[in-house]
């Protein structure tokens, strides 16, 4: 097996399955396929490992995270829309006032 992406031929050998066994898992997200260069699929080595184990695999990015993180993240998607709603709310609380 190579380093970091594997073929289908080597996720296949590696977890004693067919191809349609795998597109399987493919569909119910056990699995992740990636294309490389428009038409190759290739999958993560170590997802592969992991489920071949029985782990759950995550990104690495993905652990690394902690709430400031996710906080930050969330903030910097959304501020846009959080301030149109608060500038919404002042503006219907002036008029019904005024």
């Amino acid at each position: 097996m190579s380093d970091g992406l594997l073929t289908e031929e080597e996720v296949s050998s590696y977890l004693k399955m067919n191809p349609d066994a795998i597109k399987q898992l493919i569909h119910k997200g056990k699995l992740t396929a990636y294309k490389v260069g428009g038409s190759f699929v290739r999958y993560r080595k170590d997802e592969v490992i992991a489920f071949r184990t029985g782990q759950k695999f995550r990104l690495p990015d993905q652990l690394e995270q902690n709430w400031f993180d996710k906080l930050r993240d969330f903030l910097s998607f959304y501020s846009l829309y959080i301030l149109l709603s608060i500038l919404v709310v002042l503006l219907a609380i002036y008029f019904a006032h005024a």
